[in-house]
């Protein structure tokens, strides 16, 4: 049986978190746009990369030919560091 409830901006933010904690810090385009979750809602889920990005330990980037469809950028890269690594 399929989810089908509607998907909210703090589940798709948790989602794209969730994504780069098991990949390393590091959640690509295709990754995001072939999760079926995150796919439902391309503008809800490019909202939430864009106000990730746009947060400190959060950063874009852009890599040609990433093959990406809808997602807005090729990329999400977590800084995982605390206080206690410095």
């Amino acid at each position: 049986m399929q989810d089908t409830h509607p998907v909210t901006f703090d589940e798709v933010t948790a989602r794209l978190l969730a994504l780069a904690r098991q990949n390393g810090g590091r959640v690509t385009a295709a990754q995001v746009e072939s999760d079926e979750r995150l796919a439902r809602d391309h503008m809800l889920t490019s909202a939430a990369a864009r106000a990730l990005a746009s947060s400190t330990n959060i950063f874009s980037f852009d890599e040609t030919d990433d093959g990406r469809s809808w997602f807005p950028f090729s990329g999400l890269i977590v800084n995982q560091l605390r206080a206690v690594d410095v």
